[in-house]
């Protein structure tokens, strides 16, 4: 299969979805190394990849005219690797979260730049929903 943003986007919501569903399960991710202090915040953030997945699926159906949608997630990619790289470094959070982040850095940085290159679109317009 070819690499193209809907793919990537498609995938990218999938990969959420898996993730969303690893911590509803305090053992599954606390047997990978990871510590969330208390369930619930492991559930706060399984509800927010669950929206985000939603939201990147249902776009890569019409990658085009909901392309903004994807390149505002690049933004929470940005800030989930800032949060997660030196939560995992230097906090007790686990190491397991540096290469999630630096997941979520990578992947934000694909929709950034290749949505604007596949669909021909400027930064602004995607940034400001001008994609018409």
């Amino acid at each position: 299969m070819p690499f193209t943003m809907k793919n990537f986007v498609f995938w990218s919501g999938v990969y959420n979805a898996g993730l969303a569903l690893f911590l509803l399960c305090p053992p599954l991710y606390r047997g990978i190394g990871m510590n969330i202090c208390d369930p619930v915040w492991g559930w706060l953030i399984a509800g927010f990849l669950g929206f985000s997945s939603a939201v990147l699926l249902l776009a890569s159906r019409d990658l085009y005219r909901r392309a903004t949608f994807v390149y505002w997630e690049a933004l929470l990619r940005y800030i989930a690797a800032l949060v997660l790289i030196p939560a995992g470094l230097f906090g007790d959070v686990g190491l397991i979260t540096v290469p999630l982040g630096l997941s979520d850095l990578a992947i934000g940085l694909v929709y950034m730049f290749g949505l604007p290159k596949e669909l021909g679109l400027s930064h602004h317009a995607l940034l400001y929903d001008r994609v018409d």
